[in-house]
C-alpha cells in the first residue's frame, strides 16, 4: 500500500474541532499520520501551517491527545512527529522518550540539518540507538552532497518536498524533480509533499517511483471551513488515486 500521510498540528484550530476531525477521518485509508507539535518558530513551513503552530501553542494538551495516539497505534497506523529542533533542543532526550512512550515510530525535524548541521549526525545516531526513526526531509534546494550524506546514515523513508515549504507555489518540473531524487537515492522509499495539487500530480509521482504523498495545507483549509464531508471525501479520493 502506498503511503497516504495526513498532517495535523496538535491544538489547531482548537482541541474540540481537531479531535472531531480525527474522529471522522477514515482511518482505514491511511497507513501513516504526521502530528506537528506546535513550534515557536516554524520557519520552514508556509503561511497556512505557520498559522496553525501559532494557535496550537496555546491549545495543545497531552491529556486530550494521548487517547488518539493510542487509537492510531491500535489501528497499526504509524505515527510521526514533526518537531523543530529549536523547540526541543534543551529537552531532546525527554521529548523522544515522551514520543516513544506514546508509540510514535519516528520524527521529522525540519531545521536539524539546516540550522544545526554540526549537531545533525550526532542527533540522528542517538535516535538510531534508541530504535527511533529519523525521517530525512529534503527539498530541491538541498545540496546533493547533504542528501547523500544524511541518507547514508538512515534507513527510513524519505520526505521530499516539491516546494521550499508547504503552501508556497513556485513553478517546478515534476519529471525533472523526481528524476533527480531517484538518481541520488536509488531504491529508497520516497514520499512527496508540499505543492501537490491535482490527481494527475499524484499519478505522475507514483508513476515516477514515488512511495506516497503527505497532505497538510489542503486539510487545514477544510478544517478551517468545517467541511466534514469534503474532508472525508478527499481522504477517500486520495486513497483511490494512490491505489490506481
Amino acid at each position: 500500500m502506498r503511503n497516504l500521510i495526513p498532517y495535523f498540528t496538535l491544538g489547531y484550530p482548537d482541541n474540540e474541532t481537531l479531535t472531531h476531525f480525527l474522529d471522522i477521518m477514515p482511518a482505514d485509508k491511511i497507513n501513516y499520520i504526521e502530528f506537528g507539535f506546535p513550534s515557536n518558530d516554524p520557519r520552514y513551513d508556509g503561511p497556512v501551517i505557520r498559522k496553525t503552530h501559532n494557535v496550537g501553542n496555546s491549545n495543545f494538551s497531552d491529556e486530550v491527545y494521548s487517547k488518539y495516539f493510542e487509537y492510531f497505534h491500535k489501528k497499526n497506523i504509524k505515527m510521526y512527529s514533526l518537531s523543530y529542533y529549536s523547540d526541543i533542543r534543551n529537552r531532546f532526550d525527554s521529548f523522544i522518550d515522551y514520543l516513544q512512550e506514546r508509540n510514535f515510530s519516528g520524527i521529522i525535524i525540519p531545521d536539524l540539518i539546516i540550522d544545526y548541521f554540526s549537531e545533525g549526525k550526532k542527533i540522528i545516531n542517538k535516535l538510531t540507538e534508541k530504535g527511533f526513526e529519523y525521517i530525512p526531509f529534503f527539498s530541491p534546494a538541498t545540496p546533493d552532497s547533504i542528501i547523500k550524506d544524511i541518507a547514508s546514515i538512515t534507513n527510513s523513508w524519505i520526505y521530499y518536498g516539491l516546494q521550499p515549504s508547504t503552501g508556497i507555489d513556485i513553478p517546478y518540473e515534476l519529471d525533472y524533480t523526481t528524476e533527480r531524487i531517484n538518481e541520488l537515492l536509488p531504491g529508497r522509499e520516497i514520499t512527496y509533499g508540499f505543492g501537490i495539487k491535482t490527481d494527475e500530480d499524484i499519478k505522475n509521482l507514483m508513476k515516477n517511483g514515488g512511495s506516497g504523498v503527505a497532505i497538510g495545507t489542503y486539510l487545514v483549509k477544510m478544517i478551517d471551513a468545517n467541511d466534514e464531508k469534503g474532508f472525508v471525501d478527499y481522504i477517500n479520493k486520495m486513497r483511490g488515486v494512490l491505489d490506481e
